[in-house]
């Protein structure tokens, strides 16, 4: 079963921080060259001193060693000058954000703790394949700092949201933080009654965890952990190590937001159009949607609400360099039932697999290398982004595709199966540096 602690969080010291926003960052895995760049300048505390970002992956090589070393160095030194601070007791973090996504406000409420982690079968379900790099990069930057700088995005069951009123009930009357940037306000706030945290663990020690974002970060925990019972034959099972730093939300919390990942495809053999064209015929309705007049946002939306009036099929808009109009492909599952009948029920449900297992592979023979490899593929949540990336030559090909739904996602993870990386992406993403989990043995036993 599922078992949740509190713990003793590190976080920014308020006497010598007072903007958080100039601090934090997104995770890792969104943060490119550029945004990099962007980070180092707005602070010398700013947690993408200890995180790195993702430059090493995107220039296709391993990070060196000494970048690593050096983050290290630096965690060490801002805990020494109290940059950084560990709260003295176990604690259970109540988390608020407010924000707008898809021209709506949100208001998304969840708490961080420690999950234990468990090898093999457990309750614990990903629904998302991972990439073995990416893991590497994490482990070795574990294994240097001891710590878990960011948190991974869970969900469980709780259709009365009992745990989340709990939490707001007990809150003090002041946050810990309050903060707001890049148009989310964020506030935090400690709960430590005994009560209240035993209530929380026993609601949630039953029930499934699903992991909704995060599952390099869940893996290479993993993968810590195995390395330090090699180390330590003698463990109680209480180390800091055997848990990681998990933010935990209701599957019907009226604040979560799921947002599409759409697909671009770059030096790739693309086929001649009408080859193309004849090839998806055969196994969806094509219907092309001639650009409207005005600019790449207005169409952007417009093909994006033309996707969404459908019905329950899976569907997607395709773009290419050499079709003169978008295509609004829908499924025809008789067609594609040979191609597509391998796949479990939860996944030939999902317009991302079906993009993935039909398009993908089956027409354009991508393969499941080059998408381990991102060899022709990138992603961005920016409509409109990729329509610009076909019509300037940056990309040959884009699909724009529809949000995964809360069901479908715990549904995949509850039969085993794994979604297509990038399949889900819960806006906005966790703030990287909002707390950091010390796994070094000065923190003790939880």
């Amino acid at each position: 079963m599922p078992e949740i602690k509190p713990f003793k969080g590190t976080h920014y010291n308020p006497e010598k921080i007072a903007d958080l926003g100039l601090v934090t960052a997104p995770p890792y895995d969104v943060i490119t060259a550029e945004t990099k760049r962007e980070l180092l300048a707005r602070s010398p505390y700013n947690v993408i001193r200890l995180i790195l970002g993702k430059a090493a992956q995107e220039m296709g090589g391993q990070r060196p060693v000494a970048e690593f070393e050096e983050a290290a160095r630096t965690f060490r030194r801002w805990l020494e000058e109290e940059i950084l601070v560990t709260d003295p007791e176990p604690t259970l973090y109540d988390l608020e954000e407010e924000f707008e996504a898809v021209g709506k406000r949100y208001c998304r409420r969840g708490f961080i703790a420690v999950l234990r982690l468990e090898a093999g079968r457990s309750q614990v379900r990903p629904h998302e394949k991972t990439m073995s790099a990416p893991k590497e990069d994490r482990l070795a930057l574990t294994r240097h700092c001891q710590a878990n700088f960011s948190q991974i995005f869970t969900l469980y069951e709780d259709e009365a949201n009992t745990v989340e009123q709990l939490l707001a009930e007990a809150r003090p009357a002041k946050p810990m933080l309050s903060y707001s940037a890049d148009g989310v306000t964020r506030r935090l706030w400690r709960i430590t009654d005994p009560e209240v945290i035993r209530q929380a663990r026993e609601h949630l020690e039953h029930r499934e965890i699903f992991i909704a974002d995060g599952h390099h970060r869940y893996e290479t925990a993993l993968l810590y952990r195995r390395e330090q019972l090699q180390k330590h034959p003698e463990a109680t099972g209480n180390e800091p190590w055997n848990f990681v730093m998990s933010y935990f939300s209701s599957m019907s919390s009226p604040g979560l937001a799921i947002l599409p990942t759409h697909r671009l495809l770059s030096n790739f053999p693309l086929p001649e159009s009408e080859a193309l064209v004849t090839e998806l015929s055969k196994y969806f309705t094509v219907e092309s949607c001639p650009a409207p007049a005005g600019d790449l946002e207005r169409e952007a939306d417009q093909l994006l609400a033309r996707l969404a009036a459908g019905n329950g099929r899976p569907r997607f808009i395709f773009l290419a360099e050499n079709l003169d109009a978008p295509l609004l492909l829908t499924l025809k599952p008789e067609s594609a039932a040979a191609v597509l009948g391998r796949l479990p029920s939860s996944l030939a449900e999902l317009d991302v697999s079906v993009l993935q297992q039909l398009v993908f592979t089956h027409i354009l023979k991508i393969s499941s290398a080059d998408m381990e490899e991102q060899r022709y593929t990138r992603y961005t949540q920016d409509a409109a982004e990729a329509l610009a990336a076909v019509r300037n030559g940056a990309a040959q090909i884009a699909v724009l595709l529809r949000g995964t739904k809360i069901n479908q996602v715990s549904e995949v993870a509850r039969q085993g199966e794994k979604m297509p990386q990038k399949s889900t992406f819960f806006y906005p993403k966790l703030a990287t540096g909002l707390l950091i989990n010390r796994l070094d043995d000065e923190i003790g036993m939880l």
